[in-house]
């Protein structure tokens, strides 16, 4: 196995090489460029970089001649039209960007490269506020209540990318890079959206209604409007739908509020982060019925779960519920 992944690195590091001599022929003065060969060089050229990221190697030989390119492709794009490869061109920039990232090039293009990518970015994403690498301990009141209140179960652990969306119509896109060294096999990724207005009630957990949710450009299950779940979410597993090397996040649509969208790893664990002694004692709610004529009278309490049929093991119920019949905490847990 570990020969033949040398073998690939090498095979790839020599087609990178032979790329970008090839596009940098079709910024040489006098040669003719084809636009369909152009828009297949640049979405080859993305994915040999995603694969030397995803496995940590060193930057190819010719790594250095990247920034003239993106240079170059920038400069076309502000005295031509060429929207037909635009897209291409902006996949290919997401890439160079990781690639700053891990060290490829000098500081000076670094930040040439990655003032090239935020413009154009900004021509597919009208809306939110990115933060990458964001850390739980900052800013964490709002994503602390949120896990607290409503995924007891769930412990949130390193963030990978953080999007606050404004309310309004719009595009956002947010691209992360997972590599073979960073990533973490004994927990999985999620996506959490979450409505931040109001977070009292559970409704906040509604996904928008209007907005589309795509991961590597696949639709994501219950997110996406040709099939909604229309009720509060439990976070969503992208393990089957990432990749190493650069993954992108896009939602697209009217968001009626302001909204987090977080990708980050998470564990869960079904029984054992939330136990029965750490359940406070209920006490009636106040107010209760306003006439005061009305008196309780015998009622008959069964002692099995409504949920599961069986008998209760540990009786709970919601801190404003007024029934006398409780549930059985497990089967509670279990069926959240």
């Amino acid at each position: 196995m570990e020969t033949n992944t040398l073998s690939q690195s090498h095979l790839n590091m020599d087609r990178i090489s032979a790329i970008v001599d090839r596009l940098t022929w079709h910024f040489q003065q006098g040669n003719r460029s084809d636009s369909v060969e152009f828009t297949k060089l640049c979405t080859i050229l993305s994915r040999g970089i995603d694969f030397a990221i995803a496995n940590c190697e060193t930057p190819p030989p010719k790594a250095n001649k990247l920034p003239f390119l993106i240079k170059q492709m920038n400069h076309r794009r502000k005295t031509e039209d060429v929207p037909s490869s635009l897209a291409c061109v902006m996949v290919l920039c997401i890439s160079v960007k990781n690639a700053c990232k891990f060290g490829w090039f000098n500081m000076k293009d670094s930040e040439e490269i990655l003032t090239i990518v935020d413009e154009l970015g900004k021509m597919y994403c009208t809306m939110g506020n990115l933060h990458t690498g964001f850390r739980f301990s900052c800013h964490s009141t709002v994503l602390s209540e949120i896990m607290k209140r409503f995924y007891p179960n769930m412990k949130l652990g390193p963030i990978i990318v953080l999007n606050q969306v404004n309310p309004g119509y719009g595009a956002s896109i947010v691209d992360f890079n997972i590599t073979k060294n960073t990533f973490q096999p004994d927990k999985k990724i999620w996506l959490l959206v979450a409505q931040t207005d109001n977070i009292e009630t559970s409704a906040c957990l509604i996904s928008p209604r209007e907005v589309n949710f795509l991961v590597n450009g696949q639709a994501i299950d219950k997110r996406s409007m040709c099939r909604m779940d229309h009720g509060p979410q439990m976070p969503t597993c992208l393990n089957s739908i990432l990749k190493f090397g650069t993954n992108l996040v896009q939602a697209v649509g009217q968001f009626n509020g302001h909204y987090v969208v977080l990708v980050a790893y998470m564990s869960y664990n079904v029984v054992a982060s939330l136990r029965p002694e750490h359940l406070p004692d209920y006490v009636q709610p106040v107010g209760g019925y306003s006439d005061s004529d009305i008196v309780e009278g015998e009622s008959r309490i069964s002692l099995n779960c409504p949920i599961s049929f069986t008998r209760i093991k540990t009786p709970v119920k919601g801190c404003s519920c007024k029934h006398f019949q409780c549930f059985d905490f497990d089967n509670f847990v279990e069926i959240n």
